[in-house]
Parts: C-alpha cells; structure tokens; sequence
C-alpha cells in the first residue's frame, strides 16, 4: 500500500489579533463567533460520541474530561460508517495560512479501517481528501506509517498510535478561490471483521491564521525554476535560475485536484511558456522535469 508522507514545514501563529476558532468537547464552546460547531452526523449506527473515554487504551481526553470518541465505552463495530462535519467562517482570514489543529490517538485495525479527512470549498458537491490534494498547503504531526491507503484505495489515518499527536492541516487562502466557508467532514469506516479495537479520538481542536518558516526540518528546498505569473488566467511564464545549468526541460505535468494528470507537456526550451487557460478555473500542480532535476510548482488558474 502507498504512504502519504507529510513535508515537514513549521507553521507558527501570527498572533492575538488572529481571529482563533476553538472546540474542547467540554461545552464551554457554543458561540459561532469563537468556536467550531460540530455536527454528528444522526444515523442509527453513527458511533461518534462526546464524553470522557473509558475504554482499554482510551482512558483519558487530552484536556479532561470529555473527548471526541469513537464510542466512549465499547470496541467500534464491524461494517461502520460514522460522520461527523463542522466549517470554518474564511470571512476572517485575510492572508496567510488557516491551520486547522486537533489533537488525536489511533487504535484501528491496519489498512483495513480507517479514518478519512475531507474537506469542501463552499459547498458539499465537491469533497477533497486531505491527504492528496494540492489545495492542502501543509498537513503533519502524525506518524507517517498511520497514513496509507485503505483496501478500497482510500487515503486515511489507520492503524495504531496510542500517544497524543499534534495534527496541523495547513491551507494557504490565496490558492483557495472561495468567498465563505471551508467545510470539514470526518469519517471513521470500518471493514467486515470485528478486531475489538479502540477506534478514533479527538480533541483540542482549534483552527487561526498562521506565518510560515519555509525552512524543510529534513531539508531546505531550493527551486531550480521560477514561473510566472501565478495566480494565472492562462499563460505560465518559465525561466531559468540556473542558466548555465539546465539546458533542457524534458517533460512537464499539469495536475489537477485530484491528483489526475489533465495535461503533459514535451521537451523545451528552459525559458518558455506555456497556456493552461482551457482548463476549469482551480488549483494545480505543475510538475517540470530539466536534466538536473525535477521541480513542482502550485499553480491557481483564474477566471477570465
């Protein structure tokens, strides 16, 4: 199965007058203007409950008393699909980064059951799984071999992590073309066989504007190309940094939200250009392949 390894970016806050939405699962946060309001999706098996954890590794919530649970009491059942949404007013936000930040524990059986993070832009036609869409600037602070695919492909948080990890999901509001809310939908799914296993728990959830340290904590990266201009209504300039080095781009992608390759490009000129304009309006990635490397650029195509 494939593993979706996070790039370790920091982000940081910007500070007090950042307007900071805040949900402990306590019942102190009930005030739109302050705090995530959440929904638990009303289904007969939904399995989401809010309360202090009693079960065998889930014994206490991260700030006492009340977590985000699959169950409070018992193992999570076999053949489970439980929801549950909330949104984020972007009316606020200016510029920057909105970090999306929870906090959480895993006990769930190995690529098998799994919990699935999606997000819409102004909407509920369109989800986008967080795990693999350009439109997610950063996401980390969980262990890279509890994010793989499910059996039916689907990106997900699974097996087991028994230690309280600091969760950042990071979207950049410039690359995001919408005017209001930003929905969130969590999903837990369990498969056929019952393992008696814990499940998922959440707490400590809070969502602010942050700054960016683009330093990598494994490696700095240094881009071999610029392109230009981005945010774009068609036309992406390409130019060199290293002219004496690079004398040929031998391949270029053009890839969408959903990680499909819509366009491919062959080999040229270093310095060159190419129009993307045909294409619906939305965020990309631009992946360009010289002879000494390869670099990958987001790109946010703009209406006419």
């Amino acid at each position: 199965m494939k593993h979706f390894l996070p790039v370790l970016f920091i982000c940081m806050s910007v500070g007090v007058h950042a307007q900071q939405f805040t949900q402990y699962f306590d019942g102190a946060d009930t005030i739109p203007y302050y705090s995530i309001i959440y929904t638990i999706q009303n289904t007969p098996d939904n399995v989401w409950q809010v309360g202090a954890p009693q079960k065998s590794i889930f014994t206490q919530a991260a700030s006492t008393p009340n977590a985000l649970v699959t169950d409070t009491l018992k193992s999570y059942p076999n053949n489970n699909s439980s929801v549950f949404e909330f949104y984020i007013d972007q009316q606020n936000w200016g510029f920057g980064i909105l970090a999306l930040q929870w906090m959480q524990k895993l006990d769930m059986d190995f690529q098998k059951d799994g919990g699935i993070i999606e997000f819409s832009l102004n909407d509920t036609t369109t989800w986008y799984n967080a795990f693999n869409s350009p439109y997610v600037y950063n996401f980390y602070g969980f262990d890279a071999a509890n994010a793989d695919s499910l059996t039916n492909g689907t990106p997900a948080f699974t097996g087991t992590d028994t230690a309280w990890k600091d969760i950042w999901l990071c979207f950049d509001a410039s690359m995001i073309n919408f005017t209001d809310t930003l929905l969130f939908r969590f999903t837990f799914e369990s498969d056929s066989t019952n393992t008696l296993q814990n499940g998922w728990m959440i707490d400590n959830m809070m969502s602010h504007i942050t700054i960016i340290h683009t330093v990598n904590t494994v490696d700095k990266e240094e881009k071999n190309l610029t392109i230009f201009p981005n945010p774009t209504k068609g036309i992406v300039n390409i130019k060199s940094k290293l002219e004496a080095d690079i004398n040929e781009i031998e391949w270029m992608e053009l890839i969408d939200a959903n990680g499909r390759v819509v366009q491919k490009f062959g080999r040229k000129n270093p310095n060159d250009q190419i129009d993307i304009g045909h294409h619906a309006k939305g965020a990309y990635f631009l992946k360009i392949k010289t002879n000494i490397g390869l670099d990958t650029f987001r790109v946010l195509l703009l209406p006419e």
